[in-house]
């Protein structure tokens, strides 16, 4: 343990001490109260991470529908809507080690699935009695561009483009080995250590000193190369054909033809394991349709149903285009779907006649948006 010295207002030099924190939840307290220990500066030197606290303990489901099976210590979000997940070990815990490596991954793996963004949005809500003001505040998300800003967190968890902070009041060499080669390896996902130390005067004055881990200079160039890809038509389709085929390109090229010819624009994405695209209607608002994605050994399209803005924003309106879509032969989406985005293997529009009925749900969608939105000008 070392000591530090600060030179008060007498000139005198007073030294600190460092110190363990008494136990986890007093360290955890530290980090809740005080987000900007996390060290955002040293992350991103350019650009300084912002954070919003969504909740302490936020509960992970194991599977889609399910209760929560695991609890992460802090999930933040940063100014551009990355997810970033804290977990605190003492150095006396032996689980510091590897366990809560696995521990970590089983959040994020899980979590990048099984949460909607509108459990994040309702959590953070639910902990700010003014969560426009504190967007706003911490994080310089103006009135107005709230849906835009859980838009991009959705997007972000879907394609996996997380943030993993493990943080202690020391990083075992073992433990800091992992975290340099996890953040080396991982394109989408950026995985850092954080130590804090706690320096204590003799009349109880504290200091904490915060060190980033795992941000070596081959890690930030694996994450300069992804920051500069982008999914276009020609690469999606390639990446189709390798994944799925001929028949499954002929699909996605008619989805995309369709929903252009509708007045849509194409959202392509920028992951680097999971090809994908969305078709946004530009009107009054920018409506997120679907997504078709490429990812494994499937190509899938997805019903955003939770995206859907008004007209379509209500539980009577979204069971309407349920039973639509369910009415095409092969499709068998859940009741309880209409808050999550269900999906649907491309195969079954392999057929034209599931294919047509499928188009014509969303060009009379497209039409019943532009008629709400012309008559509430």
């Amino acid at each position: 343990m070392s000591n530090i010295f600060y030179i008060n207002e007498h000139s005198e030099a007073v030294q600190l001490r460092e110190q363990r924190y008494e136990n986890e939840d007093h360290f955890q307290q530290l980090i809740e109260r005080h987000p900007d220990i996390l060290a955002g500066e040293q992350i991103n030197p350019e650009m300084p991470r912002k954070w919003i606290l969504i909740s302490r303990e936020m509960g992970v489901p194991g599977h889609e529908g399910g209760s929560d099976q695991w609890f992460l210590d802090h999930l933040f979000i940063d100014q551009d809507g990355v997810p970033t997940f804290v977990e605190v070990k003492r150095s006396t815990d032996t689980r510091i080690r590897r366990e809560v490596v696995a521990q970590m991954l089983d959040y994020a793996a899980n979590a990048s699935v099984y949460w909607p963004a509108d459990r994040l949005r309702q959590a953070f809500e639910d902990h700010n009695d003014a969560p426009s003001e504190e967007l706003n505040l911490k994080l310089g998300i103006v009135p107005g561009e709230e849906d835009a800003f859980w838009n991009k967190v959705d997007t972000n968890l879907r394609l996996g483009k997380l943030r993993l902070m493990f943080v202690s009041d020391e990083i075992p060499s073992s433990l800091q080995r992992i975290i340099e080669f996890l953040n080396g390896q991982m394109t989408d996902t950026e995985v850092l250590g954080l130590e804090i130390k706690q320096y204590v005067s003799s009349n109880g004055q504290r200091t904490l000193v915060p060190k980033l881990i795992g941000k070596t200079t081959s890690a930030v160039q694996v994450k300069q190369k992804q920051q500069r890809f982008k999914w276009n038509e020609e690469s999606f389709l390639d990446r189709v054909y390798g994944i799925s085929g001929d028949k499954i390109v002929s699909v996605c090229q008619n989805i995309l033809t369709q929903f252009q010819n509708m007045g849509c624009r194409i959202y392509w994405g920028e992951g680097s394991k999971q090809a994908g695209f969305v078709p946004i209607y530009d009107g009054k608002c920018s409506h997120q349709l679907l997504a078709v994605y490429s990812y494994g050994t499937s190509t899938k399209i997805e019903i955003y149903f939770q995206h859907f803005k008004e007209p379509f924003r209500n539980e009577a309106k979204k069971k309407e285009l349920l039973a639509k879509f369910n009415s095409i032969s092969g499709v068998q989406i859940p009741e309880n779907s209409i808050t999550r985005r269900p999906s649907l293997d491309c195969k079954l529009f392999t057929n034209q006649q599931r294919f047509e009925k499928f188009t014509e749900i969303y060009f009379e969608m497209i039409n019943e948006i532009k008629r709400y939105e012309e008559h509430s000008r």
